[in-house]
């Protein structure tokens, strides 16, 4: 018999899952990433003599390699772990407050009326 409430059931997911969403979102975190340095590199060779921002360029570039491992190290994991172990991830889903991103950690589809809860940023 199993110590955890019948309310906690509810929110428990496979492990293997939860662990397929973080790759994932480490893989778009990189992708974006690198998007964003190719966006820069105009105006990034322009401030290339400066040392500084030499430096701040390279740790965009390290921050997209970064993401891109992690990516591939959460997803193999996830993919070794047996189908059936699950995890009750609701309390740590609960102090995410990017609500899209909490949708994708959840596997659940982004509800087409979804308001900018505070913490969220808003493209204008």
């Amino acid at each position: 018999m199993s110590d955890r409430s019948c309310e906690d059931e509810r929110h428990h997911a496979p492990l293997n899952s939860i662990l397929e969403a973080l790759g994932e979102e480490f893989f778009e975190l990189g992708r974006f990433t690198e998007e964003f340095q190719s966006t820069l590199s105009p105006a990034l060779l322009q401030v290339a003599g400066n040392a500084q921002c030499h430096r701040d360029v390279q740790s965009l570039d390290l921050l997209s390699q970064r993401l891109t491992a992690l990516s591939k190290y959460v997803l193999t994991i996830g993919r070794l772990l047996p189908a059936d172990w699950q995890v009750n991830s609701h309390h740590a889903l609960s102090n995410i407050t990017l609500s899209d991103l909490q949708y994708r950690l959840k596997g659940a589809p982004l509800p087409e009326n979804l308001d900018h809860e505070s913490g969220e940023l808003e493209l204008f």
